[in-house]
């Protein structure tokens, strides 16, 4: 219990911290969107918190992806899909709500990606195609599902 209170406080800070960063652009209420991409780099961020969560997609063609998606929301469902082709790919993913959903799929020389769920039913798949595969998920929940495929080019 200790530790889900240390990522909850961990993952509010965040939310709050990103919050406060002016040249942030308001996606809608309660959700903080950041993103810079050429093609070379794509690094994109989604912060959203509250009763509403809206669902999150992320495509990235760069060379180097970087995704981060924190959602903080009620009761209800929260989900997040990460697509990522090229050379070297990291996603992240830390969800708290009711239902929580995530889905990343990577491919490239090198694919890092890390889950982070609690809700009462939590729900993750994980797809990298790649010579140097990392992924971990951590879930806290009732009723945990998850699925990892890893397979080299």
């Amino acid at each position: 219990m200790r530790c889900v209170r240390r990522v909850l406080r961990t993952a509010l800070a965040l939310a709050v911290l990103l919050g406060a960063i002016g040249t942030a652009t308001q996606a809608c209420a309660g959700s903080v969107q950041r993103s810079v991409t050429n093609r070379n780099v794509s690094i994109e961020t989604i912060v959203q918190f509250g009763d509403n969560v809206q669902p999150v997609t992320i495509e990235e063609n760069s060379r180097i992806n970087i995704a981060r998606v924190i959602q903080i929301g009620g009761t209800g469902t929260v989900d997040a899909t990460i697509i990522q082709n090229g050379t070297r790919n990291y996603a992240n993913v830390i969800q708290v709500g009711g239902t929580t959903n995530a889905v990343i799929g990577q491919s490239g020389v090198s694919n890092t990606a890390d889950i982070t769920q609690i809700g009462n039913s939590t729900n993750a798949l994980l797809l990298q195609i790649g010579d140097m595969n990392t992924g971990s998920v951590r879930q806290f929940g009732r009723f945990n599902w998850l699925a990892i495929f890893q397979f080299s080019r």
